[in-house]
Order: structure tokens, then sequence, then C-alpha cells
């Protein structure tokens, strides 16, 4: 953390929480830019660029330990041009170098430290580098000594294998795409692969031989998968993890929200930072898993995080913050854990002691984690059933340790809003807003988009990905308009906002323009973004969806409105089959963009109301109703007929459509229209058929 008595570098005029927490170290820091860049090639020197991010639990370590270290400073100011960057702001840079770092074969992870020429390509690169040997790793001052001495006298060399590495990575972005789609196989294989790795004891998937990370996508495909194919064992793994996850350790029992991963396959031990996007994804899955069961739990769920969020999360000016850090005091989850008698003396009742596992021994370091116990249950067949005057009891206390927390010191909040990240709240809530029919969602969803919207948006339909404090800066990525166009269609098919629509419209074809590729998938970076030394592709649905895989999701749902300016399916294919050996070799990184492809090869079922001088409450009720069916492949449309007939002439299905005396219902199937009905009974009918 920033030493303040310590003279600023250059990042003290930044906006970047994280770039602020090096402000003051002794390492002359330079922020990503031409600055540095020119101050490399003018002396000679190897640029040193750190990438991390403000809860970033090992970038706070190696800063105490070098970053901090006048003696380290000493040599990074002499012998290299050093450049901090925050992963969060621009995940376009973090994931060409962490690529880089992948094909020199080292594992991943932050912060991730490399070493490039002054052309920016890389030379030599790796995660946390200790201040001694330790870990069976070399010290950071031997390896930047080590570094330092092959540019002097192995210069040439190291240019040339840096330039053959970038040339490597852009070879492996343009790779040709044969348009061969992927066989409808993949998504029953891709099941079974779940099958296998799911985790009968404890819930969640064994991908990892460590850590179990919340699998939210995961949940998301299986859901719709049991919606499509009525197998119950993709309902039971989603059921159940989602079950774990709520009562695990990963789990704030007392102020709810999910942190970032449990470092055991029990999920009672978590890294405490909590990510707004996990939060997202776990909401919107726990809404589809409502969508499938009517189990009231998941509602539970969604509002206890709803609630945390609009507590922790939301900021004064508007959006929401990025994330909370697992360190507070200097310790890891010093914020979360109870001592027994702390305990105790809030919460007397030993039954509700029992429940969250507090004991006087505790269960990390002497102190408790509170969870639920749950080995040898199986919540999907035995079902979920507390009493409800002992759900009572829970929430009051729940309330008084909640008084308690608050007192002691939180962990430091990264409160810079970035685009992505924000729709995906607007989607959690857009989700839960459907299957609950609670208004409340619905205005936090339009709070957070008009906010976005005003701050990062440009008429033209630009983006940008990050606001703090007054400032929007950064060009958007690929998932930056993804997410935004995705949450503009969603909010206006719920709300009839035709300004809406034509914001997502705009931002649509900007993405077009500046980010197609000739292979098929788009860009993850504008092109007009001369600082990258590669323009990366990516389909990896990694800690959130990757843009390629929402893109996929927003094209089902305008082709199923007849979206005329683009043949969006053309264009979905040419991605899928650009992706075709991921999809086949690897599909557990993929689940977002497989449950696109699994709509894709349903039949589609599209339905469309238009009506005039109706009662507003009556729409609504329709409305409510077409959320709540369980037909993924369904795609509706409920609209007032003067916005019918102006969108008419873009979206084929409102082509010839109007309200007849009053209200009509259009029923169809891959576009073929059974004959209107007037009247709703009967138009469910055959919706449900």
């Amino acid at each position: 953390m920033a030493n303040l008595s310590k003279k600023p570098n250059r990042l003290v005029h930044e906006k970047s929480p994280y770039l602020l927490q090096h402000a003051h170290n002794p390492v002359d820091w330079f922020p990503w830019g031409t600055e540095a860049f020119e101050k490399a090639k003018k002396e000679d020197k190897i640029i040193f660029l750190s990438i991390g991010y403000s809860t970033c639990h090992w970038c706070h370590v190696m800063e105490r330990e070098s970053f901090e270290d006048d003696s380290t400073a000493e040599v990074l100011n002499r012998d290299f041009v050093c450049i901090k960057l925050d992963r969060e702001e621009r995940p376009d840079i973090d994931k060409i170098y962490m690529d880089a770092l992948h094909a020199m074969g080292t594992q991943g992870g932050w912060p991730l430290n490399m070493f490039l020429t002054p052309e920016k390509e890389p030379i030599l690169g790796g995660t946390y580098f200790p201040p001694e040997n330790r870990y069976g790793k070399r010290s950071f001052k031997e390896v930047l000594r080590l570094v330092s001495e092959a540019w002097k006298n192995q210069r040439e060399e190291l240019i040339t294998a840096a330039s053959d590495l970038t040339q490597y990575l852009r070879d492996n972005e343009t790779r040709p795409n044969e348009g061969k789609l992927p066989a409808t196989e993949i998504i029953d294989k891709n099941f079974e692969r779940y099958l296998q790795v799911y985790d009968k004891d404890f819930f969640g998937f064994k991908t990892n031989s460590v850590n179990k990370f919340p699998p939210s996508m995961a949940m998301s495909f299986l859901t719709e998968f049991y919606l499509l194919k009525k197998d119950p064992r993709a309902l039971e793994m989603a059921f159940n993890t989602a079950y774990a996850m709520k009562f695990g350790g990963i789990y704030d029992q007392v102020g709810g929200g999910i942190c970032r991963y449990a470092t055991d396959h029990e999920w009672l031990v978590p890294h405490f930072e909590k990510m707004l996007y996990d939060n997202s994804l776990y909401v919107e899955s726990l809404s589809l898993l409502y969508r499938a069961t009517g189990n009231p739990f998941f509602l539970e769920v969604i509002r206890e995080i709803v609630n945390y969020i609009r507590r922790d999360m939301s900021l004064e000016r508007g959006g929401i913050a990025s994330a909370e850090d697992a360190d507070s005091e200097g310790e890891e989850g010093k914020f979360y854990l109870w001592k027994h008698s702390e305990f105790k003396g809030v919460v007397p009742e030993e039954e509700i002691q029992g429940f969250w596992n507090v004991t006087e021994e505790g269960n990390f370091e002497h102190q408790n984690i509170l969870n639920v116990y749950w080995k040898g249950k199986n919540p999907y067949v035995d079902g979920i059933d507390f009493k409800p005057e002992f759900l009572g009891q829970l929430e009051t206390a729940k309330e008084k340790l909640l008084a308690v927390r608050e007192t002691r010191i939180r962990p430091l909040r990264d409160d810079k809003v970035l685009t992505s990240w924000n729709c995906l709240w607007i989607r959690a809530l857009l989700s839960a807003y459907e299957v609950s029919g609670i208004s409340d969602y619905l205005s936090d969803a339009k709070n957070v988009y008009q906010f976005i919207t005003k701050q990062l948006v440009g008429e033209d339909g630009s983006i940008l990905r990050r606001y703090r404090e007054g400032e929007a800066k950064y060009f958007g990525t690929l998932s930056d308009y993804s997410e935004f166009i995705w949450v503009s269609m969603k909010l206006f098919q719920l709300d009839e906002d035709l300004d809406v629509y034509s914001k997502g419209k705009r931002s649509l074809e900007y993405l077009f323009s500046h980010f197609d590729s000739k292979a098929g998938p788009f860009y993850e970076s504008f092109h007009g973004n001369e600082d990258l030394i590669v323009r990366t592709i990516e389909g990896y649905d990694g800690v959130e969806p990757s843009g390629n895989s929402t893109i996929l999701h927003l094209f089902y749902f305008l082709h199923s409105l007849g979206y005329q300016k683009i043949d969006l399916e053309k264009k979905a294919n040419s991605i899928f089959s650009y992706f075709l050996p991921e999809l086949t070799q690897n599909s557990l990184s993929y689940p977002s963009m497989l449950s696109a492809f699994q709509k894709f090869q349903y039949p589609s079922k599209e339905v469309l109301v238009v009506y005039k001088n109706q009662n507003p409450e009556e729409i609504q009720k329709i409305k409510n109703e077409l959320s709540s069916l369980k037909d993924p492949n369904l795609v509706w449309l409920v609209l007032e007929e003067t916005k019918a007939k102006v969108l008419a002439p873009e979206l084929e299905l409102l082509m010839g459509r109007d309200a007849g005396s009053g209200m009509k219902f259009y029923v169809c199937r891959n576009f073929t229209c059974e004959l209107p009905k007037e009247n709703w009974e009967e138009a469910l009918v055959l919706i449900q058929k």
C-alpha cells in the first residue's frame, strides 16, 4: 500500500486505485503511454511492465517486499523504464502479455511482470518474484541483474527472440476460418464432461487441483440444457452447486455476496476478495434456476446479493464499484472472521452457532469462517426446508453481526466504474426482475444504465471503459460493447424504450465498423488503438463471458426479431466455426459460448404482442407471464402499436403487424406464424404447445 511519507511518483496523477496504491513507491513508475516508450528508446533501456489490480493479494505482497524497498527501486530506476498497469482498466494489454507468458511455457497469474524491448515486444516474464530465492524461484533482484546483463551482452539475440514471439502471437490471432460448424453432438459431450468433473460430495466441479471457482456460467449452461433436454442430472448439478456456494465459506453469510474463489474443494476457505462480475453471474444463474424450479431459495439468495451491492458497492454519484479487497489491516480475511467469544457475545443462541459451525477451536487460524455443513446431503433430491421461525432468528442474528462488523476497518473498495462489469450487473438485475417481478430490480438496472450511458457512451455509439472521479477514459473493449448492447436490447424488451433500443443499435453499428475481423469473430480491441502490438481474438469464458460469447447471445435475440441490417445468423456461424477447435476439445472453458450455440441448434419460438389503448397493468401482467416461461429459445416482444410501426422497417417480425381492435398476439416458430389471436389465454396455449 502507498507510503504517503515518501515522495510521490507520476502515478499520483492517475485515477486507478491500483496505480494510486503505488504512487508513493520509490520506483519511478510511469503509466502506460508514450512518455515511457520514448524514454526507453532514448535511453536504450528495457521496459519493466508490472500488471495487477487493486484487490490482488500477491500484488500487495510484491509491493511490500520489492516495490517499497529502496535498494530494489534503485536497481529498477537505474536499469529499466518501469510501467505500472491496472489490468482491469486495460484488459486488452493484459491479454497480450499474458498470452506471451503462456507462450513462454509459464503459468499465468497476477502480478504479471514482463520485460519488454523499447518497441513493447516481450522478452521475458513471470508472475510473483520473491525478494530472495525461495519457492523454487530466483529472487527479484537476481532476475533484474540477469535481464540487465543479457540486454548489455546479448541484445541482438533478445530482440530477435522478442520479435519472433510477437510474430507468433500475431499469427495465432489471424488463423484461417475453414467455415466448418461444430457438430451438435458437442452439446451432449460437454454435458458428459461436466458429469465427469462433478464433485458429488461437495458439489461444484473439480477442474482445478486445489481451488474451486464459482462456475456460474456452467450452471446457466446446465440449467438451460435441462430445460431443453429434460435431463434431471443437469439440473441436479446446477442446483446443488448453487446451494453449496451459498452455504460455503466462499459466501458472506452475514452481509451477502460471493468471494472470488475457494482455496479448497469444500468451499470452506475463500480468497476473500469480492468481485462485481462474480456476484453478477451468480445472480444470473440463480435467476435461471428459479425459472426452472420455482424454488424460493434462489430468490432469497438473489435478495441478499442485491442488498449487498446496494449497501456496499453502489456509488453515491452513480454506478457500481468494481471490487472489495481481501485484506484489511494487512491481514487477509480479517474483516470476515469471528472468534468464538466475540460471536457468542453477539449471538448467544447455540442453535445458530451450530448452524454456522462456530466453535472455540475455529476452522481458520483459530477463528471462524461462517459456513453450513452439508456433506452427505443432496439438496436437489432432499429439498431445502428451514422452519420459518428459525429463518427469522437467522435474519435477526445477521443484522446484529452486521452491525458489529461495520465497526471494523473495512477492506479497500476499488471504486472505479467499468462498463462491462456494470452491464453484467444490469444483466443480473434484469434476469432477477424477469423471474421475480420485483420492480425495484428493474429500477436499479435502469439507474445504472443511465449512469453508464451518460458518462461512458458517446452519441455515435462509441464506448469508453472506465469512469472514476469525473474522468472517463480508455477505448472500450469488445466486452464493453457486447455487454452494453445486450443490456440495451433487454431493457428495450422489458420497458419498450425506443431510445434505449437506438443507443444499443448505434453501438452495434460502431462495433461492426471498428471491431470486426475477416476471420469471423470480433477483435478484443478497437481498430484505432495503436498502442497495442497485437489485436487479439478471444472466445474463452474466464471470470466473465468473452465478448464474442455475449455477442452470440445478442445475435440470437436480434435474429429472432428479424433484424434486417445484417445477416446475424451467418455472422454467428462464422464465430462458431472459428472456435470449432476450442468448442470441440476444451468445451468446459466456453460455457457461455456453448449456451449460445445450444440455442441456435433448437427451433426458435417468436412471440409478438401489439397493443393500443390498453390498461398498463394488463400489459405488465402479460410481460410478466412471458418472462416466467421456461423455454430458453423463446424470444418475445410486447409493443405499443405506434412503436411497432417505427421499428417495423428494421425488425421483420414487426412488419405488417397491428393491434387490431386493441391487442393481437402473433405466435411464430422459425419465422412461420400462426394466425394472430386476440385472446391472451388462447395465445398462451399456442406458446406453450
